[in-house]
């Protein structure tokens, strides 16, 4: 029976691990664009509008990390 229980829970945490790798995978290019965004912004090259837009936030959200990273 032990032996039984340490598969499944070898296949659950393995399960978990890779749901968690797909979220931080997912966090990260979602901040690497915002990042880039923020980039483009300062640079002059768009407005807070059209990155905002581009990253899928609201302006006073954008607008917010672009107070942070400045």
């Amino acid at each position: 029976m032990k032996e039984l229980y340490d598969i499944f829970k070898e296949d659950i945490d393995q399960e978990v691990l890779e749901k968690s790798k797909s979220k931080w995978i997912k966090e990260g290019r979602k901040e690497g664009v915002i990042n880039t965004l923020l980039m483009l912004v300062k640079d002059g090259i768009i407005s807070v509008e059209d990155a905002a837009k581009r990253a899928n936030l609201s302006v006073s959200t954008f607008q917010k990390y672009l107070n942070e990273k400045m």
